[in-house]
């Protein structure tokens, strides 16, 4: 079923979704900022305070994830016809797959000239972490798509908790290869741009096709425990001991729990 013809009321609706999912998006962008600017002061950041960031910003994932995107597709799609969720889950997951296998294939890819101040490794890192927000702001895009806006400031919440551990490791990887604090802090925010440029694209899809909400949801449930799982527990196990990692990935989904109760999910 699709949306209405359009109408001034119709416009007016969608504008407002996709002005504020655009917002969010931006805002959750903006988040890196925080991982660098400690790095104006000093040099480096405890490796294990890095690993419990990671974990608390994955457990606040997998909370919004499983709990809500895929609790909410559910409810839109009750009995035999939540195979569309679960059919969305393995979609989202394929795609952050592909997208770092992307990433794996082309090691000699450069932009501005990032490849001659760092070197291949600041090439790759950055287009790594660029290429893997754009399921993240699929994600967003969702959310807000369902016009549920409590259930899009919860996934923006725990995404831009997550950038703050991303902006972490890309800044202590770039200083390493050479890069200035002030370029990677320009770097940091280049690699979340795919968010507030998915997020839109995403919300008016979900929003003209309601029918593809529930799988939607699905797929980017998905692509976040894709990402949980691939990405930021190694990283965390790495860094810090697996008690630590395990307190603080509980609570993550604790607070992302609580959060989405607050705002009314």
């Amino acid at each position: 079923m699709l949306r209405p013809p359009d109408s001034p009321a119709v416009d007016s609706e969608l504008f407002r979704l996709l002005a504020i999912t655009f917002g969010a998006a931006v805002l959750a962008d903006v988040s890196m900022v925080f991982g660098v600017l400690p790095f104006f002061f000093v040099n480096s950041l405890p490796e294990r305070l890095a690993g419990l960031f990671a974990a608390a910003a994955a457990g606040m994932m997998a909370a919004a994830s499983l709990v809500q995107l895929v609790g909410e597709g559910l409810d839109r799609a009750p009995g035999l016809q939540a195979w569309e969720v679960a059919a969305g889950l393995a979609l989202g997951a394929l795609f952050y797959f592909l997208a770092a296998r992307w990433v794996k294939l082309h090691e000699d890819f450069d932009v501005a000239s990032l490849r001659k101040a760092g070197g291949a490794r600041a090439i790759l890192i950055v287009a790594a972490m660029t290429v893997h927000s754009l399921p993240e702001g699929v994600a967003i895009g969702v959310a807000f798509g369902s016009q549920e806006e409590a259930l899009g400031v919860a996934v923006v919440s725990a995404l831009a908790v997550h950038n703050i551990p991303e902006a972490i490791a890309i800044t202590l990887a770039l200083r390493a290869a050479g890069v200035s604090t002030r370029a990677c802090m320009g770097w940091a925010l280049v690699t979340s741009l795919p968010q507030p440029i998915a997020a839109p694209f995403a919300a008016w899809l979900i929003w003209i096709f309601e029918p593809l909400l529930p799988a939607g949801m699905g797929l980017a449930a998905g692509a976040m425990v894709y990402l949980v799982v691939d990405d930021l527990l190694p990283d965390a196990f790495e860094k810090a001991d697996a008690t630590a990692v395990a307190a603080m990935f509980i609570g993550g989904v604790v607070a992302m729990i609580i959060l989405g109760r607050m705002v009314g999910l």
